[in-house]
């Protein structure tokens, strides 16, 4: 062992003894020292500070493994070039780094410091098969309806997503949860100048409903593609796997100013929505209200926002009886301009998609098939 070795190791002892002394001095046990302190610790910003010092170990690694790239480059002029590369990526790493850092902060501002260990109990579920099925008197979450078969179509800059509740139900966690398809397609032509729909993100999302109908997020399994492959699993999770825990999607009596954690997957998904008004409706400034969906006033409108997205939030916009109509895009603070807007609420199946004003609804159909055959493709 080396002589640095030691003395941590001499220092490390020296602590761990003055600690146990002081808390014999005290008359405190160490079970209640430590219980103690568990409750008293911030443990939002806590969290916060410590995924900090995460995405800085990571910069440091992805640094120096391209600095070892460097090492193979042939000529010594593209060795500084690529050198100089490295140290600009890591610059921008430490710059998101410290962004997200902010933005959780901000989060924890929000929900305040107390940690996120809410415990969800099967026994307070409804089985999601009887939800509207107008023989069990279990009403739907008016803003985010789990009956089988509601479907909506979304469009958004070139955009098409198709959010479909099927009969399916998974068990996640332990809950009993509804298995949603959310496809998202853009739209474009072939070489022949054919309208196509090429796959963005296909996820299958899973609800749970409890007996005060609130919609509690269970997981979701996501794939983002890239030129007809899957590119990732980004932002994957499931309620009570690797610690990830379920969160309020939307509750059916929210309060205005209150506000939940919707999901809780640590760097992966970490979703958080605030409840702003109950009977309102997008402003002017936003576009105003979805044409097919119109507000009317009378609208839930939720402030929602990712930390590891610093910046970025949304508006959106629940009606009740219909679910989700619209989100409004903010940077900064700021509208950008950018709206999600529902088309089209239904039952699913070729008619609906053929109803909603697409450009090629068989190509669309195909796509939806061929991405999520279980789901869309017709006996």
């Amino acid at each position: 062992m080396s002589k640095h070795a030691t003395i941590i190791g001499t220092l490390v002892v020296g602590l761990v003894a003055l600690a146990m002394s002081a808390a014999s001095a005290d008359g405190f046990s160490d079970d209640r020292r430590g219980k103690s302190a568990h409750r008293a610790k911030p443990a939002c910003s806590t969290h916060a500070k410590l995924l900090r010092h995460a995405c800085y170990a990571d910069r440091q690694d992805d640094y120096l493994v391209h600095i070892a790239d460097c090492v193979y480059v042939s000529s010594a002029e593209d060795e500084r070039e690529c050198r100089k590369e490295a140290r600009e990526e890591s610059a921008e790493k430490s710059e998101e780094c410290r962004d997200v850092y902010e933005a959780r902060l901000d989060v924890c501002d929000l929900v305040g410091e107390q940690r996120f260990d809410v415990e969800f109990d099967p026994v307070d579920f409804v089985d999601p098969n009887k939800i509207g099925d107008g023989i069990s008197g279990i009403d739907p979450n008016p803003y985010w309806p789990l009956t089988a078969g509601h479907t909506s179509v979304i469009l958004a800059d070139g955009e098409v997503t198709v959010v479909a509740v099927t009969a399916e139900v998974r068990e996640v966690g332990g809950l009993p949860c509804r298995v949603i398809r959310d496809l998202v397609f853009e739209e474009g032509e072939d070489d022949e100048g054919d309208i196509e729909y090429e796959a963005v993100e296909v996820t299958q999302d899973w609800y749970a409903q409890n007996l005060m109908g609130d919609t509690i997020y269970c997981g979701e399994n996501t794939y983002e593609i890239e030129d007809g492959l899957i590119d990732n699993t980004d932002g994957s999770f499931a309620n009570g796997t690797d610690r990830a825990r379920a969160g309020f999607l939307v509750r059916a009596f929210p309060m205005v100013g209150e506000g939940d954690r919707q999901e809780m997957a640590t760097d992966e998904a970490e979703d958080y929505v605030r409840y702003e008004n109950l009977m309102t409706g997008p402003s002017d400034g936003e576009g105003g209200d979805v044409e097919a969906f119109p507000c009317g006033g009378g609208c839930l409108q939720t402030f929602e926002v990712n930390p590891r997205d610093p910046g970025q939030a949304e508006f959106k916009y629940y009606l009740p009886g219909s679910g989700f109509v619209l989100a409004t895009k903010l940077e900064d603070g700021e509208f950008t301009g950018e709206r999600e807007e529902v088309r089209c609420i239904g039952d699913l199946g070729a008619v609906l998609v053929k109803e909603c004003g697409i450009a090629d609804p068989d190509a669309l159909l195909d796509a939806m098939c061929a991405w999520a055959p279980e789901a869309f493709c017709e006996d």
